[in-house]
């Protein structure tokens, strides 16, 4: 088959592929519009998102991508003269300043007794979560690229800063020697497993922050206790950017959106980004994790997709790189002028530009 032929054909497929997807949309619209218009729409709108993203990745030739490699002297097998990978490979490469990103490794708490069917409220681990949580802390060890943690979010609730200490403690606290994160704990069937007291790590800081709790409602375990009573608990854990004591948020009988939870992730997502930290530990829910996730790598590969997008399990770990593309100034502490600039007495003094502490961003950026 000639050329312009395939070319037609393709063209022909990309059309057909479009004008489907979009007619599929329209349908579920109208459908969902008639049917449940208050609920679940995020679902939706993300799969058709995906689509879009599938239809891009595989059509990307008709964007204009040969008369790139035309441009930059590609052979016909994407490849350049000088032997290099040619700019269709390049097409799915991001690059961005290094201030711009931060590290964030993603966990989910370690089993609770919810998880085994037990409904009590502000579950606690169980026995085997504790353990899980003790095992992820040995493969943190053993693991070079999970040596630099500088901080330790944490979600209120009891499991998730029962996994932080557990995954991040320094082992059994001796009295007089290490500060506490967290109190010794007696066992009750069904309610709490029991625990020694755990030492608090040096040179690492625990905070805990509403905006990355579990989804809102119905489940009892999901309401959290007074915030009184968990400084008194894990006095090595950071509650100072929680305003309430009482949990006034939670509403068992108004459960909050899939939307608007994917919104406070995005909006948590934008407070990492604000911290001076730039190796971020995160402890929290199935929930919000799926949730929050699910905005994003839809332009990716399968394998992406699938490690952004698919639940997770507990106490599971999956370490993702943060970027903010907006161009917001952000300290740049690795920048060096060269030039005539580098022997200046500005720079020796290290006031060059781009080394100034940014503003800092009010807590208020991630309201439930």
């Amino acid at each position: 088959m000639a050329r312009k032929d395939q070319d037609q054909d393709r063209i022909e497929q990309f059309k057909y592929s479009v004008r489907s997807l979009n007619e599929q949309f329209v349908r579920w619209v109208t459908s969902q519009w008639q049917s449940k218009a208050e609920k679940f729409w995020s679902h939706g709108v993300n799969d058709y998102l995906r689509h879009t993203a599938i239809i891009q990745r595989d059509f990307i030739d008709l964007a204009g991508a040969a008369s790139e490699q035309k441009q930059n002297g590609a052979s016909e097998n994407g490849s350049q003269d000088n032997g290099v990978v040619g700019p269709q490979g390049s097409q799915f490469l991001t690059l961005l300043p290094l201030q711009h990103t931060k590290i964030i490794h993603l966990i989910r708490h370690g089993e609770g007794f919810h998880n085994i069917g037990i409904a009590n409220e502000d579950a606690h681990l169980t026995e085997f979560g504790w353990r899980q949580a003790e095992a992820l802390n040995v493969h943190i060890q053993k693991t070079k690229e999970l040596q630099s943690l500088q901080l330790v979010v944490a979600s209120p609730l009891t499991r998730t800063l029962e996994t932080a200490v557990g995954v991040f403690g320094a082992g059994r606290w001796r009295s007089g020697v290490q500060p506490v994160l967290m109190h010794e704990q007696t066992g009750k069937d069904h309610l709490r497993a029991p625990h020694a007291a755990v030492a608090a790590p040096e040179g690492m800081r625990f905070v805990s922050f509403e905006g990355c709790r579990e989804r809102l409602g119905p489940s009892m375990c999901d309401r959290r206790r007074d915030i009184r009573h968990m400084r008194r608990h894990f006095p090595g854990i950071d509650f100072g950017l929680i305003d309430c004591n009482s949990d006034d948020v939670y509403d068992k009988h108004h459960p909050e959106t899939e939307h608007a939870v994917q919104q406070r992730g995005k909006l948590f997502l934008q407070w990492l980004m604000s911290c001076s930290e730039t190796n971020i530990a995160v402890v929290s829910h199935c929930g919000l994790l799926f949730y929050m996730l699910a905005s994003f790598g839809h332009e990716c590969g399968e394998d992406i997709q699938n490690y952004l997008h698919k639940g997770f399990d507990n106490c599971e770990l999956r370490s993702v790189v943060l970027a903010d593309t907006s161009g917001m100034h952000r300290p740049n502490p690795t920048w060096f002028p060269g030039g005539r600039m580098c022997l200046s007495n500005g720079s020796a003094n290290g006031s060059v530009r781009g080394t100034k502490t940014a503003p800092p961003i009010a807590n208020s950026s991630c309201p439930l």
